[in-house]
């Protein structure tokens, strides 16, 4: 099977995108497919960039030149010229943008963890929006699902939105998570013994990772560890990626480390190495999609404890490989959940096999690939 595959970006470089096209196209390759990357990138205009300057300066409203119609036609152009000639069976997208406008007689697939609108309705007051920002960003977004041959999804959240809201066919649709980006592969034999350091470590280690202080709930997160202090039980956190708010001290159960880059094997040994020390996950996010920070936390194990917010429910079980909670009484019901889980040994050592089982049958992206490259040969049949 010979696969165009397509990015707004360069797909080699782990940097980009938290490095899912990079592991995404890694995965594909793994199962023995022919891929013809494709960087479909291009740059705005300068009068996409006056307009959204000017959008912001007079009206106080945002405007998303990446969802323009006409950057996106640019895009699928670039994007065409690159595929003529070439020999291919599938085009393949990271992301929807990239085939929002092309045309083709090959079917097209594209894996994104939203569609446009449902990302919207997470991260953006739609009042600050521009409108005509938001139309074309729909029209876009339509116009890939309805093209596309076959669309992966990381969440039933994001599937439902996809149906609902632009009509999509649920048959073409199917569900897949997004891998760990750490490359870690521990044996059962080593994450047993992971769990049974983990039964005797005073005082618990919560890790949390995320760049936005604000989004990913940092604050929220010191507060349910101050918390669980207060009622004595001895933790601590272990904070990586974001940048502490100007005048904000932290506790001193708080371990700061700033954002740590996945390019060098430095910054990957580092990051295992967090999640290693770690006994729980700790994310009381705002606004997430499905973050890849579950899948690693799965990956060796560790229980995570988050919010019920866009498609995280579809990565972490609820009451099986962690706890998904409402945002509006988060620190409470997080504490009273946490206490359990300390307190039963069994459950804990329950939470954490299970999560580890899970990592190693939907979200690592070995699994990922093969499920993946099956789909891709059914539409070819």
């Amino acid at each position: 099977m010979r696969i165009a595959f397509l990015t707004n970006y360069d797909s080699t470089d782990v940097g980009n995108w938290s490095g899912l096209g990079y592991y995404m196209a890694k995965s594909l390759e793994q199962q023995g497919v022919q891929l013809i990357r494709i960087d479909c990138s291009v740059r705005f205009s300068l009068a996409q960039l006056v307009k959204r300057k000017l959008i912001k300066l007079c009206w106080r409203k945002i405007q998303q030149p990446e969802r323009d119609n006409l950057y996106l036609r640019r895009m699928a152009g670039k994007a065409s010229r690159q595929l003529a000639g070439r020999q291919y069976d599938i085009i393949f997208a990271a992301g929807s943008l990239p085939v929002s406008f092309l045309r083709s007689d090959k079917p097209i697939v594209f894996y994104t963890d939203a569609t446009y609108d449902g990302m919207i309705s997470l991260y953006i007051d739609r009042n600050k929006l521009w409108e005509g920002c938001y139309m074309q960003g729909n029209r876009a977004e339509e116009e890939a699902i309805h093209n596309a041959s076959l669309i992966f999804y990381t969440s039933e959240w994001a599937k439902n939105n996809a149906v609902a809201h632009y009509r999509a066919n649920p048959g073409k649709i199917r569900q897949l998570c997004f891998g760990s980006n750490l490359g870690s592969d521990i044996s059962t034999v080593q994450m047993k013994t992971l769990f049974d350091r983990r039964k005797k470590t005073l005082p618990k280690n919560f890790l949390f990772i995320g760049v936005d202080w604000v989004r990913k709930g940092a604050g929220v997160a010191i507060e349910t560890i101050a918390r669980l202090n207060e009622m004595g039980m001895p933790a601590t956190i272990t904070m990586a990626g974001c940048r502490v708010p100007p005048g904000f001290t932290l506790p001193s159960f708080v371990i700061h480390h700033p954002f740590i880059s996945k390019e060098g094997e430095a910054g990957m040994k580092k990051l295992r190495s967090l999640y290693e020390n770690a006994d729980f996950f700790l994310l009381p996010t705002l606004a997430d999609c499905t973050p890849v920070v579950f899948s690693e936390a799965a990956s060796f194990g560790l229980p995570v404890i988050t919010t019920d917010v866009g498609g995280c429910r579809s990565v972490v079980i609820d009451g099986v490989t962690g706890y998904c909670l409402h945002k509006e009484n988060f620190v409470a019901d997080a504490t009273r959940r946490i206490i359990s889980l300390w307190r039963d040994e069994e459950l804990y050592e329950s939470f954490c096999w299970q999560a580890f089982y899970h990592y190693k049958s939907e979200l690592n992206w070995d699994a990922i690939g093969k499920k993946a490259v099956t789909a891709l040969q059914g539409i070819l049949k």
